[in-house]
């Protein structure tokens, strides 16, 4: 069965749908700087009279004369609603054209307080210009946003100079709402199909029966049982222990389930097609419902969870054994009515609560129950991550391979050193000497790649380019800083099983402190995760402690993804380094040796304190298994 292809990105659909719909009124205040109000001005930061203004006499002048990591001007508070479409237009000039500029701004509540995704704020700059650019002559810039959080009420209108010198003048910003056009139907059941194959992970659909009117599907980390006239799901956990998780009741019913996973590939998916909506049963933990009619799909817990997150009618759940989750598509692209939570319970603290979401017509829901696999704990011990950036010496690439068998090289490989691109090789003999004594060192090479980042957010553009740089560079898989960021769970999941596919048994690693399925800390996708062998979070967030929940229910994967955790821990309160390390070790976690040959202290630590550490409890780990 084929599966169309998947690359909708709201932000790039709704900037293709903003030049073909009707736009609102000018919500910024003084947008043109012929008026009084709204700005934030300075001796740097002033309007003046041109004459060579685009529209009346005046414009913003803004004046940076020494490179600052962010030198910007604060702009009127902009009303909006979330999940619509709004247009920003604005007209520059600069002079230098050092550094880098972008316009947006922060997401605010009703109250006016900026909205913050963990210990960072929230905001969107759809309008980003490099260096060089807009400069001489005035231009035209556009770019759209949507915010997905369902309390943004205001933009706190900003614009941002960069690490640069310039001068800059702006006129005629304008933030417009877009009428959207109304989303079409799904084609079904193709759209709730993905490519790739968990089997490959190990997780599999090990068998598909009906009888006494149920249709049980059994997986590698859950037992599901589907009612045949779609009215029930029963959820079980197989992974670490034998329970029951949760059960979904379906309002109304989905109808009559036809099995169509027969002459499928079997192991790696289940599709059932009911009434004008169909359902795909994925061994990575996911239950896919696609539907063309409004349905109540109403969760009863059997847990109580230790980490319950509900944000912006997405809801997670997980105790220390497992847990589910609910992530119902928006299709922001289009104008359509959000799927909404009508009933949230008041304590989740006991099992038996409940949760019921309204599904609207024409989108997915993901239903996820996890682990999906078992913990890798041979691989947890043997593959060991170096860190490192440009090209590396060979006796330093030598030394590293004492100790480790993963090489990641961060973005300084690439010209420019930007995380948003563009990928371009700096110096061709340096990389393929790196990629060649690493290899012969028996190292993985993993180079830096950002898909939120970076510049080309269509999907299959990005795996067009991983799968030529693979090609041409002989590497063998990539480390993600990020997966999709203002994009639905969709995207990082077709992204992720593509890229398993293509690099087969080799590594991926994934930082993913911001995570799908609306670019928040606490609130992830297991059944994404789960494909990269190793995570990296905690970049940036308050950390309590090595008792923080955080770090055991968002830093750690034990019980939830399975895949082998990693901290970042820039800003974890009063511990050290090897403090650290050793919370994680409590978590089945593990560390990376962060740019071996700049830091002594840290190398020091590394080589003979965590590594003899990990090699002990390895032997230990296989003398308890009679190895």
């Amino acid at each position: 069965m084929m599966k169309r292809a998947m690359t909708v990105v709201a932000v790039l659909m709704a900037i293709a749908i903003a030049g073909a719909q009707e736009l609102g009124p000018n919500l910024v205040v003084n947008g043109d700087f012929e008026g009084e109000g709204g700005w934030r001005t300075s001796a740097q930061r002033r309007i003046v009279e041109v004459p060579d203004a685009p529209g009346g006499t005046h414009v913003l002048v803004m004046e940076c004369v020494e490179p600052d990591y962010y030198f910007a001007i604060a702009g009127p508070d902009v009303p909006i609603e979330p999940r619509t479409l709004y247009r920003i237009s604005v007209k520059i000039r600069r002079e230098q054209g050092g550094g880098y500029l972008r316009i947006g701004g922060g997401y605010l509540d009703a109250e006016g307080n900026g909205l913050t995704r963990g210990s960072w704020s929230l905001g969107t700059y759809p309008i980003s210009l490099q260096t060089g650019e807009g400069r001489g002559a005035w231009h035209r810039y556009e770019g759209s946003f949507i915010a997905s959080r369902s309390d943004a009420a205001g933009l706190a209108f900003r614009i941002i100079l960069k690490n640069g010198v310039d001068t800059i003048y702006v006129d005629d910003v304008e933030v417009r709402r877009v009428e959207r056009p109304e989303a079409p139907s799904l084609a079904l059941p193709d759209e709730i199909i993905w490519p790739g194959h968990p089997s490959a992970m190990g997780m599999r659909i090990e068998s598909v029966r009906e009888a006494e009117g149920l249709v049980t599907v059994v997986t590698t980390g859950a037992r599901l049982q589907l009612k045949r006239d779609g009215s029930l799901l029963i959820c079980r956990q197989r992974i670490p222990a034998d329970r029951e998780l949760v059960r979904f009741t379906f309002d109304p019913p989905l109808g009559e389930l036809t099995d169509l996973s027969i002459g499928r590939s079997d192991e790696d998916m289940c599709v059932l097609m009911g009434d004008d909506c169909a359902v795909s049963i994925n061994p990575d933990g996911l239950i896919a419902l696609g539907t063309n009619r409004r349905i109540e799909i109403t969760a009863t817990s059997a847990i109580a969870p230790e980490h319950y997150r509900m944000m912006s009618d997405n809801l997670l759940a997980i105790d220390e054994l497992g847990g589910f989750c609910m992530y119902p598509e928006q299709r922001l692209e289009y104008e359509t009515e959000p799927s909404l939570f009508t009933q949230l319970p008041e304590d989740p603290s006991e099992p038996g609560w409940t949760a019921t979401l309204v599904a609207e017509p024409r989108k997915r829901v993901a239903l996820g129950v996890f682990p999906p696999r078992p913990f890798p704990w041979r691989q947890s011990f043997e593959d060991r991550i170096a860190h490192s950036n440009r090209y590396p010496a060979d006796e330093t690439l030598r030394w590293m391979a004492e100790h480790c068998n993963i090489l990641v090289l961060h973005q300084n490989i690439y010209t420019g050193g930007l995380s948003s691109g563009p990928y371009i090789i700096e110096d061709d003999d340096e990389y393929l000497r790196v990629i060649a004594t690493a290899h012969d060192a028996g190292m993985q090479v993993l180079p830096y790649f950002n898909p939120g980042a970076y510049t080309d957010k269509d999907l299959q553009s990005q795996l067009a380019l991983l799968r030529a740089h693979k090609e041409r560079y002989g590497t063998d898989s990539f480390y993600f800083d990020g997966l999709g960021r203002g994009n639905e769970w969709m995207w990082s999941y077709e992204y992720i099983r593509t890229i398993r596919d293509m690099v087969g048994d080799a590594a991926i690693y994934t930082h993913c402190t911001l995570n799908p399925p609306i670019n928040a800390p606490s609130v992830y996708c297991p059944f994404i995760d789960t494909y990269s062998d190793f995570l990296l979070r905690g970049e940036g967030q308050a950390i309590q402690g090595v008792d923080d929940l955080y770090l055991r229910y968002v830093v750690g994967t034990f019980n939830i993804s399975n895949s082998i955790a990693t901290l970042k821990g820039d800003k974890m309160a009063g511990t050290t380094e090897r403090q650290r390390i050793q919370a994680m070790f409590g978590l089945h976690g593990r560390a990376r040796w962060g740019y071996p040959g700049y830091n002594e202290d840290r190398d020091h630590l590394f080589t003979t304190w965590y590594f003899p550490t990990l090699d002990r409890m390895a032997a230990e780990w296989r003398a308890q298994r009679g190895e």
